[in-house]
């Protein structure tokens, strides 16, 4: 049987990888009236660059000796996954930006390309999987899992899936809903970042948003790798969020300084 509280925080993390980004955007639009459509785009960036791109494309590689070669050194499997994952999504918005964004470019803007992205990251990557826990769940404390799932997987995956279902403890159900607020902050922060490469024509900082998107990415993935209690793990992700957090108020003020000198010019 799945622990009641196990299902209880997959709930919880559920609702927050839909809610989250809905209430994001609730506010700021309301607050600072955003773009609905830099929102849009934000979204539309990550679906492309990860789903449609870059993920395929690690399925493809992972098949070829070198790359399995690769795999075996976590530190540098880590950087990898950690660059290309810059690469992909920070060129991404970088190209949406300067050539579908120019009317949109302002530090509110950013934060709702931000919501976007981040947004339709937690739905696809972390709830559309909660989704599928939950209702595998439900099926084997209903005593259905072995007919209705089971008998359709090669054998023993569906014993591994039931054995990580009921072994998992209960709290680490609620790790992923914990990181996806903090990684909310993050890709605020790197579209931000971006966008300011953009309007202020500084193309340095995409640069600094790769690497950054790095420095976050590729110590989550070594940590992960060492069996760490996932908690300590999300510490870190926190700590890059709270630096995220600051820079993005910080760099209202930035926008604004640097928007008045391009007027006074």
């Amino acid at each position: 049987m799945v622990n009641v509280l196990s299902i209880a925080f997959m709930i919880v993390t559920l609702l927050i990888c839909f809610l989250l980004p809905a209430a994001l955007l609730v506010y700021f639009y309301r607050k600072h009236k955003i773009s609905l459509i830099a929102v849009l785009w934000g979204a539309i960036v990550f679906l492309v660059s990860q789903v449609a791109i870059r993920i395929p494309l690690l399925t493809i590689l992972g098949k070829q000796q070198w790359y399995m070669e690769m795999s075996s050194n976590i530190y540098i499997i880590a950087l990898f996954l950690g660059l290309t994952a810059g690469l992909f999504e920070e060129i991404g918005r970088y190209i949406v930006m300067k050539f579908f964004m120019k009317k949109s470019l302002s530090w509110k803007n950013g934060i709702a390309f931000g919501i976007g992205h981040g947004g339709i990251e937690a739905m696809v990557i972390v709830g559309l999987t909660i989704l599928n826990y939950l209702i595998m769940s439900f099926m084997i404390n209903s005593g259905v899992f072995e007919s209705m799932i089971a008998a359709n997987l090669p054998q023993g995956v569906a014993e591994q899936i039931k054995s990580m279902l009921v072994d998992t403890p209960a709290i680490n159900f609620l790790a992923g809903g914990f990181e996806r607020i903090m990684t909310m902050m993050i890709q605020i922060a790197f579209s931000v970042i971006v966008l300011y490469a953009v309007k202020f024509k500084k193309p340095v900082y995409l640069l600094y948003a790769i690497l950054l998107h790095a420095v976050v990415d590729t110590p989550a993935v070594i940590l992960g790798n060492m069996g760490l209690n996932v908690w300590l793990i999300e510490l870190y992700i926190a700590a890059c969020a709270a630096a995220s957090l600051i820079y993005v108020i910080k760099a209202k003020n930035v926008f604004a300084k640097k928007e008045e000198e391009q007027a006074a010019e």
